[in-house]
């Protein structure tokens, strides 16, 4: 079932039922859908960083998704069926929006982020995460979910193919990550090094530059064959692969959002051969970039006659 274009009502009516406080603080912002991927995807209904201040309180109930929270900044605590469990920084929560939740401030701020999701397979790991413990997970400030978290905040409310499936894939590897923990036996997923962190920064944000495995592996001071090892464990794919897929994210933009021709694309996303980065994109897209676009196109038309 695809319910985001049901969710922002159903979400403020009972908010409006069981909150105490300015809904406007809480709300978050809402994304558009694509209702024949998402029946069959994870996908977003909502996300966004709030702040909620005492005394106010928000809670809500019988509302179809799922919600992720977690705290970046004071503490809060979840009121639920009688019972309380607080919300300290940098933890997360996983809940069925279709129980009671109630979420009260300790501190003077409490900054949270925001994500309501659904899916068919949401239920599966949330119920197999809920028979484990109660779904309240302590993060370090560089595990991969708080990074994933981060990611799907960045890819915008932008409503196309490739980003739903880049959505779907970010949403299956948080819940994964919380189960596989789970089973381990781990209190903490597992810190992401500081220097893989900061060479996927470098990819996210100047893709458009040259890069030498080589060269970032003697910077972080370690051999080219263990950074390819670690940067592949960590993310699940090699440097150059991840840098790849970032580039040609964008290029899918540029492909939806301009009249760019394609070596000029490619150029801008920084791949120089024409050829290569047509191989490229057709092995990760099924389609050249100029079937893509021209594919794009048409489903925009039918979306919006």
């Amino acid at each position: 079932m695809q319910i985001t274009e049901l969710f922002p009502s159903a979400l403020q009516l009972a908010l409006m039922e069981y909150s105490d406080g300015a809904l406007l603080d809480f709300m978050p912002d809402f994304y558009t859908s694509l209702p024949d991927l998402q029946e069959h995807l994870l996908y977003p209904c909502a996300g966004g960083t709030r702040q909620i201040r005492r005394p106010d309180s928000f809670a809500f109930q019988d509302v179809d998704g799922y919600l992720f929270l977690y705290t970046k900044k004071g503490q809060g605590v979840l009121h639920s069926e009688g019972d309380s469990q607080p919300l300290d920084e940098n933890s997360l929560l996983l809940w069925d929006c279709r129980d009671y939740l109630q979420l009260r401030p300790v501190t003077s701020e409490w900054t949270v982020y925001l994500l309501f999701f659904y899916g068919d397979a949401v239920s599966v790991y949330y119920e197999e995460i809920c028979k484990l413990r109660f779904p309240i997970f302590s993060l370090s400030e560089q595990s991969r979910i708080a990074d994933n978290l981060r990611r799907i905040t960045e890819l915008g409310m932008t409503t196309s193919p490739h980003h739903a499936f880049e959505e779907n894939r970010l949403l299956t590897d948080i819940l994964s990550d919380l189960l596989l923990d789970l089973h381990m036996g781990q209190s903490t997923v597992k810190a992401t090094p500081p220097y893989l962190l900061k060479i996927r920064h470098l990819f996210d944000t100047e893709y458009q530059r040259e890069y030498s495995v080589t060269e970032l592996a003697a910077e972080a001071g370690i051999s080219r064959y263990r950074l390819s090892r670690e940067f592949s464990e960590y993310f699940g794919q090699t440097p150059v692969r991840y840098l790849n897929g970032v580039r040609l994210s964008h290029a899918c933009t540029l492909l939806e959002t301009t009249n760019l021709r394609i070596h000029e694309i490619a150029s801008a996303v920084g791949i120089d051969s024409v050829t290569h980065f047509i191989n490229l994109f057709r092995e990760k897209n099924g389609m050249t970039p100029a079937a893509y676009r021209d594919a794009y196109h048409v489903f925009r038309e039918i979306e919006h006659p």
